[in-house]
């Protein structure tokens, strides 16, 4: 739950700035804001303890030798007073294009989970290695060498049993024999990590770690098959596009992120795995920028794109762990995208505060503990603040088309008012054949019209009745539009009608002002309604 009390925090702090600063009331702001709360808050509840319950001993330094001579001098009193020997964290560790020697020493006192399967060597760095035990050699990854090419490269991950006949209960001496000849990027740390705990797959170890994510997950994926398919039903498709674009990247990153314990891969190809991770961090920043801009459509987009894009790769540029260059991708438009969504809620665009608290809540969760932070919370955040937006979308569509359907009703009865208009200046007419005689008859004089299979009835207000020989569809496309469909056999001229009553079949029916009555469908009723209210 550090999680939660964590983003609670963050939550308040930006929620009492909002409310100072007087963009939207106090109610307005708690719901929004609460809303987005409780996404990340749900989400980090179930697992927020998944891998603290891992006992391990994690060890944080060691001896490095790079001399020659210690090549073969793995023995505790050889090793330990050679000159050029220095003790190293586990970060600063070289050895790029060469072979050296690290050492240290545990007791079985260290390890705090009880024994009840044996003991592992935890071993996870960019190199090949061999490792000794008390000066016993207990295994290999990969073959190391300081020549590149009799270096035979060892697995990313990978866990050596420690037998414990070898095994002491106080100040067991662990050497290790390691090279680096074929990474890609050389500013990276080459080990990782180096645990003693007990026995199990090194990838069960990782998996452990991202077991949580799995919810981010499965929200990122089913977010993206949606937003997908609004996308392709032409629903906001810009921003749908650059939504699912978004959540897809993220979709890639996770899974490069869990692919490390999915299955074994040796430590050339780490690299390419988090080139891979960087590259889907900046292409999310950056969807989530485009998303930003086009939102709220400002008038200079190529120019402050341009501008983005210039900030993030100087951001990316200037740091020199990788970790930090992945966490620069994504928080440089992530911050510029909260200035972005102030000065649109400054000019009251609609939709602007909520973006821009979400995104700022995000932002400061990324500053405040940027180690914590690019590694499970993350994945939660993104997941919650994807859908946040995506849920803000959707709402903004329906809105947008319950105002398109308003002013489409309002175009609907100024086209029946205008063709009332032209009706009375000029009504129209329609040409009748009786008896070898030609008739042009004003449409106003109509009363309402009755079909009948191939013929037509038409019923006069003020002169018999007449049969038209076209069906009824023929003749409804020659009269105005303030005639109305009523029924499958039956057209009815709007200025003729007096009232309109339901009946219990679920249809209705007009009474005329000449007293005659003329029956509504059930499955027109509702249009009939409408039209004449």
């Amino acid at each position: 739950m550090q999680a939660a009390v964590y983003f609670l925090q963050v939550v308040l702090n930006i929620q009492r700035t909002i409310g100072k600063a007087g963009w939207v009331t106090r109610h307005r702001c708690n719901r929004q804001i609460m809303l987005f709360l409780l996404f990340v808050v749900g989400f980090l509840s179930p697992f927020s303890s998944a891998t603290e319950s891992f006992n391990k001993h994690i060890i944080q330094s060691v001896n490095v030798c790079e001399a020659a001579e210690a090549v073969s001098a793995f023995r505790e009193s050889e090793f330990f007073s050679t000159q050029e020997c220095q003790i190293k964290s586990l970060a600063r560790i070289d050895s790029n294009d060469k072979m050296i020697w690290v050492a240290t020493s545990f007791s079985l006192g260290d390890v705090k989970a009880p024994h009840t399967r044996p003991l592992g060597l935890y071993f996870s760095a960019k190199a090949a290695a061999e490792f000794y035990l008390n000066g016993y050699l207990i295994g290999r990854n990969g073959h190391p060498s300081g020549d590149a090419e009799k270096e035979t490269p060892g697995v990313m991950d990978t866990v050596l049993y420690l037998p414990s006949e070898i095994l002491k209960a106080e100040h067991n001496q662990l050497s290790i024999k390691l090279s680096s000849h074929h990474n890609i990027m050389r500013f990276e740390p080459v080990v990782q990590r180096l645990i003693i705990a007990d026995y199990m797959s090194p990838q069960n170890m990782v998996l452990r770690h991202y077991l949580p994510t799995f919810i981010p997950f499965g929200i990122l994926f089913i977010g993206f098959l949606y937003s997908l398919y609004l996308t392709i039903s032409r629903v906001s498709m810009d921003l749908q596009l650059l939504l699912s674009t978004f959540s897809f990247a993220v979709l890639v990153q996770l899974i490069l992120e869990v692919s490390r314990g999915v299955f074994a891969y040796t430590y050339p190809f780490h690299d390419i795995r988090m080139l891979g991770i960087l590259l889907m961090s900046a292409c999310s920043g950056g969807c989530l920028l485009l998303y930003m801009a086009r939102k709220f459509s400002i008038n200079w987009k190529i120019t402050f794109i341009c501008i983005s894009l210039g900030l993030t790769v100087a951001g990316m540029s200037a740091a020199s762990a990788l970790e930090d260059k992945t966490i620069l991708a994504f928080m440089v438009p992530t911050g510029i995208s909260v200035c972005l969504g102030i000065y649109a809620a400054i000019r009251h665009n609609t939709g602007a505060t909520a973006h821009s608290a979400a995104l700022l809540i995000f932002l400061l969760a990324i500053i405040l503990k940027p180690n914590e932070f690019l590694d499970i919370y993350f994945y939660y955040f993104i997941a919650a603040l994807f859908v946040f937006f995506l849920i803000l979308q959707t709402y903004a569509y329906k809105t947008e088309q319950r105002q398109r359907i308003v002013e489409q009703t309002r175009a609907q009865r100024l086209q029946l008012a205008l063709d009332d208009f032209q009706q009375n200046q000029a009504p129209a007419k329609i040409k009748l054949n009786q008896a070898g005689k030609i008739e042009w008859v004003n449409s106003e004089q109509i009363c309402y019209c009755k079909g009948a299979r191939d013929y037509v009835e038409i019923v006069f207000s003020e002169r018999p009745n007449v049969l038209y020989n076209e069906r009824l569809s023929a003749l409804e496309n020659e009269l105005p539009s303030t005639f109305l469909r009523v029924h499958r056999s039956y057209l009815v001229n709007k200025r003729y009608i007096q009232s309109l009553e339901s009946a219990q079949s679920g249809g209705g029916v007009l009474i005329l002002t000449t007293g005659e009555q003329v029956p509504v469908s059930r499955r027109i009723m509702p249009s009939v309604r409408k039209v004449l209210s």
